[in-house]
């Protein structure tokens, strides 16, 4: 199985739709302190809250209830929860969320996708006290000590997006220039991104020729496990090529 797989999974789904896992996460910070975490990330905090900015989004941790919010930005309706079975809209309970204003409380929403919430929380929970970088890039796929993975089960995030790709190479150029991609000159195009300020990724596509169909990799540090889980790079390669895909609508 691919160590992507449970984050295609979750593809789509808000957390608070997985109703026990959301429990149990919003327990775990519940009464959070953030003074370890903010010094080590540099991240922002005020009396109620630690911001934690991701792709281009800002998130932050409501830190009397352990609940994640995500700033909306102008314009932007809100995402709605639906069903997880019927996939009707459903309406969240109002939920105390540290001491807003009604003002403030139009800006932020707790519907929060599950591979977003993942990300933020597993950097909360597995940021070491000094992390480190190595400077060697690797797959995800290579974190977990697998040595070897049957190469014919297609990696169900990077054959797809290889696929939406295949012969056009300027459209996967423009869609990562447009989300702020640096040029790495890798492969046939390729781009190095930051989920979070501290985390790079790199993103490398071939396009198709005569023998081999279009391919594409994405890179990690060596030691990004001194922030995340290895099953964590799943979701950040799932909400990044969510991102670029709709850029290329």
């Amino acid at each position: 199985m691919s160590v992507n797989y449970h984050a295609y999974q979750n593809r789509g789904y808000l957390l608070g739709e997985h109703e026990a896992d959301a429990e149990q996460w919003y327990e775990k910070f519940n009464g959070y302190d953030p003074e370890r975490i903010a010094g080590i990330l540099g991240l922002q905090r005020d009396d109620d809250y630690l911001y934690i900015p991701y792709f281009d989004d800002l998130y932050r941790l409501v830190l009397t209830t352990g609940r994640l919010e995500r700033k909306i930005k102008p314009g932007e309706p809100d995402r709605e929860i639906r069903h997880i079975h019927t996939g009707e809209p459903d309406l969240p309970e109002q939920r105390p969320s540290g001491r807003s204003t009604a003002k403030e409380e139009r800006t932020w929403t707790e519907n929060v996708f599950f591979n977003e919430g993942m990300a933020l929380y597993h950097v909360l929970l597995y940021t070491a006290d000094t992390p480190r970088y190595a400077g060697v890039w690797v797959p995800g796929s290579a974190l977990d000590g697998v040595v070897s993975r049957n190469p014919a089960v297609n990696d169900p995030l990077l054959a797809p997006f290889a696929g939406r790709f295949s012969g056009r190479c300027g459209a996967f150029r423009r869609a990562c220039e447009a989300f702020g991609g640096t040029d790495i000159k890798k492969g046939d195009a390729g781009y190095q991104f930051r989920a979070f300020s501290f985390l790079p990724m790199q993103v490398i596509f071939w396009d198709r020729d005569e023998d081999f169909d279009a391919q594409v990799q994405v890179l990690f540090d060596q030691y990004v496990t001194d922030y995340i889980h290895f099953e964590t790079t799943g979701c950040l390669i799932s909400d990044l090529f969510e991102k670029l895909c709709v850029l290329d609508a």
